[in-house]
């Protein structure tokens, strides 16, 4: 029994399992367990090193013919934005750009200056106005990608604890319970603190007080590292083009131990461009720009020098007013057609492009995420199972006992149409394991959007994307 449990074929497609119990119960559990193990093909190489959760997803989604037709399916599991130019009131991308002499060479791997001091001037805009410390451009470091930056990162922090969040609501509802946990952490020896605000995948946004009191917890004690790649996807002000960042709360920028990473990829909807920064202190910043030379070699210079008058501050508040009336009537979409099928949606998503969905109100066939995933692939529509969402160190937990069991993480990134046929595809799923029956749309019913300009050709979104 136990090598027909491990013998289980790594190439089929999953199929959703009638009543699992524990991962060892449930094949589409096993099947991600087992997807690399004890294959070894060639010497020195460790697969599993290059595999994870949402890269196992899009193998899953290429068996199943997405490569070969991907218009004909709902990837509702894209972590990017639509990038057309589309959206009323966003300004229009460049579609070529001028290469210049200087972006025929090496560039700096710090970046080239003048978007360093193009980055620094919109934040002192947007979040430094009347205070005394000023970001200059050598507190910010260009990057290529947000992953980079990370790396980068790394690579300079010495030994360290470092603590991170599990997606957990509780964490927006009982801020007190929040602060005591970071606090505790610190007390214990913690010295390095990774999150996301924006938070992926919850689609949430801790703000002030809270935030402020957070990194008054943090400083002088903690270096924190704030990911706000999400933070121009902000519907807590009205749609009015405010984004929410750490840096207004930041005393000392030379002396404040925190480090902001966001770019162009997720709020100016250039994923592909791969040009982001990272905010800090100069000693830090002088670090995370010197080992660029041994980790990543820079960033694309053309990009760089295209990227700067898009970050004029004006501009950069009238696309982010444009961008969050957008994307905030298509989560209420897709939250209104859910609400329809029966899913109980207590916490609205108030940032970002993702829904954190509860799962537990299906039967139980289909009621974890990796099998509410393969009910998916079978109606040619992508999420991603919440398990991926949770680190499991040294997989010591069974996949059944995650916090994140229960939960898919869907994305509203897409464009109208493709979020229209992935409801239709869950209604289906959802009518055919209950007996429910809902009303049928004509397929001339489409929910209200913005006046388009006329689309331009484009490849096929990956799966998953990134920071």
């Amino acid at each position: 029994m136990a090598n027909a449990i491990r013998d289980v074929n790594r190439s089929v497609a999953p199929q959703p399992d009638t009543n699992p119990s524990t991962e060892l119960t449930s094949a589409v559990h096993r099947q991600f367990r087992n997807s690399h193990e004890g294959h070894r093909p060639h010497a020195g190489l460790d697969p599993t090193r290059a595999s994870t959760g949402v890269v196992w997803t899009s193998e899953r989604a290429y068996e199943q013919g997405y490569l070969d037709d991907p218009s004909s399916w709902a990837n509702l599991g894209q972590g990017a934005p639509e990038v057309d130019d589309e959206i009323e009131g966003c300004f229009e991308r460049p579609h070529s750009i001028d290469v210049s002499m200087t972006g025929r060479e090496y560039g700096p791997t710090a970046g080239i200056k003048p978007l360093r001091e193009a980055v620094a001037r919109l934040y002192n805009e947007h979040h430094r106005k009347g205070k005394r410390s000023q970001y200059s451009w050598e507190n910010v470091c260009i990057v290529p990608g947000g992953r980079a930056g990370l790396i980068r990162i790394a690579a300079v922090l010495g030994n360290a604890y470092l603590g991170f969040f599990i997606p957990d609501y509780t964490a927006y509802n009982e801020m007190l319970s929040l602060f005591r946990n970071i606090a505790e952490e610190i007390a214990r020896g913690t010295s390095v603190i990774l999150t996301s605000n924006p938070r992926n995948p919850t689609g949430m946004v801790v703000k002030n007080p809270e935030l402020a009191q957070i990194q008054d917890i943090c400083r002088d004690r903690a270096t924190l590292i704030m990911d706000e790649f999400y933070c121009g996807y902000n519907y807590t002000s009205n749609c009015d083009g405010t984004v929410i960042s750490a840096a207004d709360n930041v005393e000392d920028v030379d002396e404040d131990d925190v480090l902001i990473i966001d770019g162009l990829t997720k709020r100016f909807r250039l994923p592909g461009w791969r040009v982001a920064w990272i905010l800090g202190p100069k000693e830090f910043i002088k670090a995370i720009g010197s080992c660029g030379s041994y980790l990543d070699g820079g960033t694309n210079v053309p990009f760089q020098e295209a990227a700067v008058s898009m970050l004029e501050p004006t501009k950069v508040r009238n696309e982010m007013r444009a961008l969050q009336r957008h994307f905030m009537e298509k989560r209420d979409y897709v939250i209104g057609r859910l609400r329809e099928m029966g899913f109980k949606i207590d916490f609205v998503p108030n940032s970002t492009f993702y829904l954190w969905l509860d799962l537990e109100c299906l039967p139980e066939e289909i009621n974890d995420g990796l099998n509410f995933f393969a009910a998916c692939l079978k109606e040619k529509t992508i999420v991603v199972p919440g398990i991926f969402f949770d680190l499991n160190p040294s997989k010591r937990r069974d996949l059944f006992d995650s916090p994140c069991h229960h939960f898919v993480r869907l994305s509203y990134g897409p464009r109208m149409e493709t979020l229209v046929k992935g409801m239709d595809a869950i209604q289906r799923i959802v009518s055919r394991h209950t007996g429910r029956q809902f009303p049928n749309r004509p397929a001339t019913q489409q929910p209200h959007t913005s006046p388009k300009r006329a689309r331009r050709p484009s490849m096929a979104a990956d799966i998953m994307g990134g920071v």
